[in-house]
């Protein structure tokens, strides 16, 4: 794999793939409606569905027309969007739904140089996240982490796709940190730095998965995650999925991380949480403290868990889109035509 750069063989230089996970409509229209606002856009732009929902591919559809609207008034040319989706299988399989887009974007030209940036449905960027996830290339890190602030439910009340796209200088204004929300963020970028040094210089002190990654906002070139086979699908339900991702990419070694927690934060839109009141309640947390759990994930982007075949297809904007069935590892079970009743979506 190169680091940082272009491609030593082609020239390319690395791209930045933007995966939004969710299961629900709630909150996708403006996280949909916010990348009319980023300078520059990502490269390619893929939601990956725990659900196969009717409701979310219309959304989809009718937010993703008005994006590129916005965006050729301006004469810059939206990024393609993939949706890829399959039937829910009774309880969240948050990291299933990952590795999906994960491999729709590998089928869709994605390369081990590339950054692969995640976040939820929840989640918006700030205006200038893609510019600086490119300049972390060019200074060759593998691993990028960012953090998020947590909006109000009165500041996410206001924070609508509508009014994005309407006002986009007003939107993008909104989402900076004010004064108290950069104070916090720096402290914790301190933090996570120097565990960082004593990860390097004291390995046997300290936590095995800090500094750790947040679930919601991350960012991995594919080349790191498509050696530790992507995100660990043993994981369900709620919890510890992304501390499990922070200690494989650790353990595996080699890698150079770049704290971003004060340079790219994300807003994390409100709803009601479904976090256990304490964390460990939480249903990871058990697997999360076993010791012998490998560095490479036994059913990840390759030995899926068993699932219907995930369907991708392309989101028309102002071009004619496409239909897709990426290469899949996971069993040819036909899929369930029904759309599942859609569950809250996790903080």
């Amino acid at each position: 794999m190169t680091r940082g750069g272009d491609n030593e063989v082609t020239g390319r230089r690395p791209q930045v793939h933007l995966l939004i996970a969710t299961h629900t409509t709630r909150h996708l229209d403006t996280c949909l409606a916010s990348l009319s606002i980023l300078a520059p856009l990502p490269d390619t732009v893929t939601v990956t569905c725990d659900v196969s929902s009717s409701e979310i591919e219309h959304l989809l559809d009718r937010v993703w027309t008005r994006v590129c609207a916005s965006l050729s008034r301006s004469d810059r040319h939206p990024p393609p969007l993939f949706h890829v989706s399959r039937p829910h299988q009774g309880r969240a399989r948050l990291n299933q739904v990952r590795n999906n887009g994960v491999r729709a974007i590998l089928s869709h030209g994605g390369r081990t140089e590339d950054l692969l940036l995640v976040i939820d449905g929840d989640m918006t960027l700030a205006p200038d996240a893609i510019e600086s996830y490119q300049r972390h290339l060019d200074h060759k890190a593998d691993v990028v982490v960012p953090y998020r602030i947590n909006l109000s439910e009165d500041a996410t009340g206001f924070l609508t796709a509508d009014f994005i796209l309407n006002s986009p200088q007003d939107a993008a204004a909104r989402l900076t940190p004010n004064r108290d929300q950069a104070a916090s963020l720096e402290a914790r970028d301190a933090r996570y730095r120097r565990q960082l040094w004593q990860k390097r210089w004291m390995p046997l002190i300290g936590k095995r998965h800090k500094p750790k990654i947040l679930g919601g906002h991350h960012a991995v070139r594919l080349g790191p995650l498509i050696e530790i086979n992507g995100y660990d699908e043993e994981y369900t339900g709620y919890g510890y999925d992304d501390d499990d991702l922070a200690r494989r990419l650790h353990q595996r070694g080699g890698l150079r991380w770049a704290i971003a927690v004060a340079s790219i934060p994300a807003f994390h839109l409100w709803h009601p949480t479904r976090a256990p009141a304490s964390p460990t309640r939480a249903e990871g947390y058990t697997r999360f403290t076993r010791r012998d759990l490998p560095v490479r994930a036994v059913r990840g982007i390759e030995n899926p868990i068993d699932q219907p075949l995930p369907r991708t297809r392309q989101v028309a904007g102002l071009a004619p889109a496409v239909s897709h069935e990426p290469p899949t590892h996971s069993s040819d079970i036909a899929p369930d035509p029904a759309t599942p009743t859609e569950e809250p979506n996790s903080a």
